[in-house]
């Protein structure tokens, strides 16, 4: 979330107040709109459509992603099966390991004919202007930076940012890639090694890949953003790349892959039984009915009349409050505020079990969200909330990364199980940002067995390998325990990081975590 910190300083100055009704406006331009493809007969997708259950042409089905490995080798295996179109909208893409194999798999299927439409959003996109304005300048690739910055100079870049804060602090927090209208994965992860268990932190996420009609409802979402006002062409923006560039690329990416071929990585992504199922279309789906839920464009938009509508949080307070037994949440940012509170604890009234999982002190990326959070855990565990933060990674998790040595986790990923009869995966973290600020998506899912499975994930995610349960004492005092371990602060932190946390929780932001 890259946009957190540089908030804090904005505070520090009294700014927000003010810059937050300077909405700047956005280039204007002259496209005609696209729109998704039919999805095309036969191939890889096909023969998972051909095994579809009989009776029930509307379901849908879901394979859950909880291994880096696994969300890697699914994304650039179903590139490769791309027929004729390729959709893909995220918040953050890195230029890196996992970033570099994703482009050389996008270059290679639009080189086949598949049109490809990449939309990023301009806050989060970790790619240089030159990188994007390359892979744009494909015939057959076009690209489109959402809500962008209008000062491009690296030297003018945090003064834009500062004139332009009215309208750029909305942002597009979506992840999702769909293939020929007929796939998708969607989820909590960005592109970057990070969420791939390829980097020295491992972020904890979760993905699904589906199969079937879900994938036209997330392409009907898909249009509405990549044709919505505040989707810029990069060749507005930008302009165009340098001759020779796109070549130049090719070949840096090439060289790219054939020295990542070389690790225990792709090695270990080549003989997962996970790929071998997926390219022999014999990847076990959970087939049910499930939809597709997201915010619209308008709620990034400072001009639109649905700015900062909460639409896809509301739909899942809605569904919170159906809840008759049992919530499972995963929320790697967690600031519930006054409203949340009440929600939760009245579940718990009702005699719902309400459980959630969020990220402690010493495994949190951005110190300022947890200051926020921290001071809702005592009236959470008051009101009959359980509470558990995930612990920095233990020699005890069978699931470590081997492939980098060491990595600190933290937890990424956005999800909630109900009744063990639904399940929720998307890009919504239970904060301010993404109820109010940024646009959110994701995937419901109506099938038990799936969440049953999530369940059993957030089982073992909240055991005492991964997590400190977070709890009060007799006297209304925190305590963390893991086993038979208990802690008074906060564990594994370190003094220098509790003292900053302590101090940034005085500073009046929580609307902007």
């Amino acid at each position: 979330m890259s946009l957190r910190k540089p908030v804090v300083f904005g505070c520090i100055c009294a700014l927000l107040s003010v810059l937050t009704g300077c909405a700047t406006p956005l280039p204007e331009y002259d496209v005609p709109p696209s729109h998704a493809i039919e999805a095309p007969p036969g191939g890889l997708l096909g023969t998972y459509m051909d095994a579809r259950p009989a009776g029930n042409p509307s379901t849908s089905g879901f394979y859950m992603l909880d291994r880096g490995v696994d969300a890697l080798s699914a994304r650039l295996q179903l590139i490769d099966a791309a027929q004729s179109s390729l959709d893909l909208q995220y918040y953050i893409y890195n230029n890196d390991v996992t970033g570099g194999l994703i482009a050389e798999r996008i270059l290679a299927a639009a080189d086949r004919g598949v049109r490809v439409r990449f939309l990023l959003d301009d806050l989060g996109n970790r790619l240089a202007d030159e990188t994007v304005a390359t892979l744009d300048r494909h015939t057959n690739i076009e690209l489109r930076l959402f809500n962008p910055v209008r000062m491009r100079a690296p030297w003018l870049s945090w003064a834009s940012k500062v004139i332009e804060f009215g309208r750029i602090n909305n942002r597009m927090h979506n992840k999702v890639m769909i293939v020929d209208n007929r796939a998708l994965i969607t989820g909590g992860r960005n592109i970057g090694d990070e969420y791939f268990a390829l980097s020295e932190t491992d972020f904890r996420d979760i993905d699904l890949l589906g199969i079937g009609p879900i994938s036209q409802a997330a392409s009907k979402s898909f249009d509405a953003f990549w044709n919505s006002p505040s989707a810029i062409p990069v060749s507005v923006v930008l302009g165009d790349a340098q001759q020779g560039a796109l070549e130049l690329t090719r070949d840096n990416l090439v060289l790219l892959r054939q020295r990542v071929e070389r690790k225990p990585y792709a090695k270990a992504m080549e003989d997962s039984t996970f790929t071998e199922a997926l390219s022999a279309g014999r990847l076990p789906l959970h087939w049910g009915r499930a939809q597709w839920l997201a915010d619209p464009p308008g709620k990034a938009n400072a001009n639109s009349a649905n700015n900062e509508e909460p639409y896809l949080a509301r739909i899942l307070a809605n569904h919170m409050k159906e809840v008759r037994t049992e919530l499972l949440m995963k929320s790697a940012y967690f600031i519930p505020g006054e409203n949340g509170v009440e929600l939760l604890t009245g579940m718990a009234a009702r005699g719902v079990d309400v459980s959630v999982l969020t990220n402690s002190l010493a495994t949190t990326d951005v110190l300022a969200v947890h200051s926020s959070y921290a001071q809702y855990r005592r009236p959470l565990l008051r009101g009959g909330v359980r509470l558990w933060e995930l612990q920095p990674r233990m020699e005890e998790q069978t699931d470590s990364s081997t492939f980098i040595g060491a990595s600190e986790a933290s937890l990424h990923a956005k999800s909630f199980v109900f009744d063990r009869s639904k399940l929720f995966v998307g890009s919504i973290n239970s904060d301010p940002r993404s109820i109010q600020l940024n646009t959110e998506a994701g995937v419901m899912v109506y099938q038990a067995e799936l969440a049953q499975r999530a369940a059993q994930l957030f089982q073992r995610w909240t055991s005492d390998d991964y997590a400190f349960e977070v709890q009060l004492t007799d006297s209304g005092e925190l305590q963390w325990q893991r086993g038979d371990r208990y802690w008074s602060s906060e564990p594994q932190a370190g003094e220098l990081r509790r003292l900053k946390a302590w101090m940034i929780g005085w500073l009046p932001i929580e609307g902007q975590m």
